[in-house]
């Protein structure tokens, strides 16, 4: 049976696993102590297995100014990208949060990153309490074997949340299956919480299930071994020491396997990408159905947010939206920054409608067709074997045509309706990306630059590096430089949530090395002060986690 029947109906297993939550489990509402913890079936079991990846989808639980803010993947993409040189939140959005972030002005008040910290130790936390239940109750219904291979999937999962909390908030609490219930558990510092999430994923992964033999949306040890080695990538970042060749060694485990790049760049982010998901290059892809998986995250805020509306005068991007089968009426507020634009001139993988806009934004309070950035177009609701919507396209095009012909304005049809998109809502059925196989080859090359010996079916990171280039037709680079490295990193993975790690594993992001538009609150760019290069703890948590040096 599909695991997402267990998706789908896993928000009563969150109720269920969280009623027995830690003391101050960061402010995820707690739920009603009379529910049932114990399972009492293996329907039971695989639901709270599914609470646990449905915690990347919901925003169950938390007190917010808007529905969507609280999921997981939203608020995480939106703290690493808006933040950097890729993306911006139009001001023509004043929620709440979202032009400090766009300025790198942000202070620990902030709604953002008071979700995301909420967000990483819930779902550390639901990890940690299925794996108790797991080892408490499984034996009834499961093989040990099979037992194993669910608790890995846990500690993975959980291993996620920590990599992000490593990242964005370098401390927090550790939660793990050890956990007394109404305990406040301790607060490691960010070399703490590195080891203590690399040690326990080390010692778990190879229980994951290959790639090829596990279930579609599910983590498979390819995933598994991604995880550590975006951690080791890091690692001179976290701990102030380099671990290239840990690096290098844990991505052997990835691209070894036999798993292969797609063939075209921007159908895996189409409304078909499922088919890369799992056993493909899309090594760990949340699936989102429209049916059964729907979400304000995901990739629903990466389509709605950025497609701009169109009025009955703007006939070229009605057009562009019935290309891309999109549905009602944009949210117009996710907007290309012109470093990323600029970057990605001449390049195949450049997904930008310009339009009539400006690529320039020198003023961020005006809203109109001339000032509000370009329109990122890498995620679409239209589908591989029809990516351009192509009948409806030239429909548009015919009903156009015949309307703007003064011989038809007498006719009884005139003016003729336009067409409309076929997809039946706003809810976005493109899987999100979490990790790819083009990034382990980009991550080859720099664990390469830096000193690791990579050897990998006879290849070394360099050849690996050529081979996302070459998908897409641009000429190989014998031995790239750092510099060359960032660029390919910033054309093949831009919008999928990673810039703004890399900028700091580069020495881009604070100070004055690198300069982008709003960067510091100015159009030009000032320097931003190192301590920039972490979140500040929401104040709600700083009582018992403590507060990170400069805020």
């Amino acid at each position: 049976m599909k695991f997402s029947k267990y998706l789908a109906g896993s928000v009563i297993a969150v109720a269920s696993l969280m009623a027995s939550s830690c003391v101050d489990d960061l402010n995820v509402e707690p739920n009603d102590p009379n529910v049932n913890t114990v399972p009492s079936s293996k329907e039971d079991m695989l639901g709270y297995l599914a609470a646990v990846y449905y915690d990347l989808y919901t925003d169950t639980g938390l007190s917010l100014s808007d529905g969507g803010r609280g999921v997981f993947t939203r608020c995480h993409f939106d703290l690493n990208e808006i933040t950097s040189d890729e993306l911006f939140i139009s001001e023509k959005w004043q929620d709440p949060g979202y032009q400090v972030l766009n300025k790198n002005i942000w202070t620990d008040t902030n709604e953002w990153i008071f979700a995301a910290f909420s967000r990483e130790n819930h779902t550390c936390k639901i990890a940690s309490t299925f794996i108790q239940a797991l080892h408490e109750y499984g034996s009834a219904w499961f093989t040990e074997e099979e037992i194993k291979q669910m608790d890995a999937e846990a500690r993975a999962l959980r291993a996620y949340a920590y990599y992000q909390n490593i990242d964005l908030f370098g401390r927090g609490p550790w939660i793990d299956e050890n956990s007394s219930t109404g305990a406040t558990p301790p607060t490691y510092d960010r070399k703490q919480l590195f080891e203590a999430a690399v040690a326990d994923l080390t010692a778990y992964v190879d229980n994951l299930l290959p790639a090829a033999q596990q279930t579609y949306g599910r983590l498979s040890r390819e995933a598994g071994y991604m995880i550590l080695a975006k951690l080791y990538l890091n690692a001179e970042v976290y701990t102030g020491t380099a671990m290239w060749q840990q690096c290098a060694d844990a991505l052997k485990n990835v691209v070894a396997t036999g798993i292969q790049l797609a063939p075209e760049y921007k159908y895996l982010f189409c409304a078909s990408n499922s088919k890369y998901v799992g056993n493909g290059e899309i090594i760990f892809g949340l699936p989102q159905d429209r049916n059964r998986l729907t979400s304000w995250g995901g990739t629903t805020e990466f389509t709605c947010a950025a497609y701009m509306e169109a009025d009955d005068s703007d006939t070229p991007l009605a057009r562009q939206l019935l290309m891309l089968n999109f549905p009602g009426t944009p949210w117009s507020g996710l907007r290309v920054r012109p470093e990323l634009s600029k970057a990605l001139k001449g390049d195949p993988r450049r997904l930008i409608y310009e339009g009539s806009y400006q690529e320039d934004i020198p003023d961020l309070t005006a809203y109109n067709e001339t000032s509000c950035g370009y329109m990122l177009v890498k995620y679409t609701f239209t589908t591989e074997d029809d990516y351009y919507n192509e009948a409806l396209v030239k429909k548009f095009d015919e009903v156009y045509a015949w309307n703007n012909d003064p011989a038809n304005e007498n006719d009884p049809e005139y003016p003729k309706a336009y067409p409309q998109a076929t997809s039946p809502d706003q809810m976005s059925e493109v899987d999100l990306p979490v990790f790819r196989l083009a990034d382990a080859y980009l991550m080859l090359a720099e664990c390469q630059l830096n000193g690791a010996n990579v050897n990998i079916n006879g290849l070394d990171g360099y050849a690996y590096f050529n081979m996302v280039r070459a998908r897409v037709g641009l000429a190989p680079i014998a031995q790239p430089t750092a510099n060359e490295i960032l660029h390919e990193r910033q054309c093949e993975l831009y919008a999928e949530g990673f810039r703004r790690s890399d900028l700091i594993r580069f020495n881009r992001y604070t100070g004055s090395n690198y300069l982008w538009s709003w960067k510091g609150g100015d159009f030009t760019g000032t320097a931003i002060p190192d301590t920039r290069a972490v979140f500040p703890i929401p104040y709600q948590y700083v009582i018992t986690v403590g507060q990170n040096a400069g805020y």
